[in-house]
């Protein structure tokens, strides 16, 4: 009965034992390099993208490259610089925000929601911009010391 009851005593902490391992998120969490996809879910502008984001003391600064589809062509779309803010909650949900200009004169300021894991390495969420666009996007920390290489 002894074993039952610690078995039992057991299962019982360890859900907690493993919550305490988690801790709250801090600014300086968000520092890092990041890879990030997203995508659109608007038909007036489906596109896709892949981001490199370097974030520093609530600084964001990277380059994105974009692909879109009009008319069931795919084109190459925004590939350039993008710069903007970037912050994060004691829960892990965290926000950027990204600026670029992929015309002269048209200026686009996405905003990303997010909700990083508990590790602090990976995030998923929604975006919107300021002409009315949404989509999601997904990220992870990456180095930039590492070689490049191709996938099999």
């Amino acid at each position: 009965m002894k074993k039952i009851m610690l078995l039992s005593g057991l299962a019982y902490l360890a859900p907690g034992l493993a919550a305490a391992a988690v801790t709250p998120c801090m600014q300086s969490d968000m520092n890092g390099n990041y890879v990030m996809y997203q995508n659109s879910v608007a038909l007036a502008n489906l596109h896709v993208g892949r981001c490199e984001v370097n974030v520093r003391n609530g600084v964001a600064e990277g380059s994105c490259d974009f692909t879109t589809t009009a008319n069931g062509e795919i084109k190459q779309g925004f590939n350039g610089a993008v710069s903007g803010t970037a912050s994060i909650n004691v829960n892990c949900s965290a926000s950027m925000t990204l600026d670029f200009n992929p015309a002269p004169g048209v200026t686009v300021i996405s905003t990303f929601n997010m909700q990083f894991s508990p590790d602090k390495q990976s995030f998923v969420g929604l975006w919107t911009n300021n002409f009315g666009l949404l989509g999601t996007s997904a990220g992870t920390r990456y180095s930039p010391l590492l070689p490049d290489t191709t996938a099999p």
